[in-house]
């Protein structure tokens, strides 16, 4: 799956000055609201910390991969944050969080939910994209480095 096909315009916030975990995540939704155009904000929102309550969805080497699943989307939805100083995010080797990509996906669908945690997996374990991703200056550089990991990597 090339996670890139999934960006919309104005999906990707570049050097968020968001401090903590629980503000870039009302960041990230709130943006993924408005520019998918969901009126649900509140019960995605809800899906996404209760989510977050069970198991950090902070992987390590600056990375999270915040996600639910909804019943009020009808498509899976896509928003990433690059937040330069770093975000405290509970991580599974205790650092700080650079790199969030949300993916928020209807509820009763499996198969493509887990094709975008895995490529993200896959596409984010080189650590020169991860970095060449957080360095990225606009949306557009931040797809284009993303576009060229996918022709690389899947």
């Amino acid at each position: 799956m090339h996670l890139s096909d999934r960006f919309v315009d104005n999906c990707i916030i570049i050097d968020s000055s968001s401090t903590d975990k629980e503000s870039i995540l009302n960041e990230m939704v709130t943006t993924l609201c408005k520019v998918y155009q969901l009126k649900d904000q509140d019960t995605i929102l809800d899906a996404v910390m209760e989510r977050e309550k069970s198991r950090s969805t902070g992987i390590g080497c600056g990375l999270a991969i915040p996600h639910a699943k909804v019943d009020c989307v009808d498509r899976m939805c896509i928003v990433a944050a690059t937040v330069k100083n770093g975000i405290e995010f509970d991580s599974l080797d205790g650092e700080d969080v650079n790199l969030l990509i949300l993916i928020v996906s209807p509820e009763n669908t499996v198969g493509p939910h887990l094709k975008a945690l895995s490529s993200v997996s896959r596409l984010l374990a080189d650590g020169s994209v991860r970095q060449d991703l957080i360095d990225a200056k606009t949306p557009e550089e931040f797809l284009t480095i993303l576009k060229k990991a996918e022709d690389k990597y899947l």
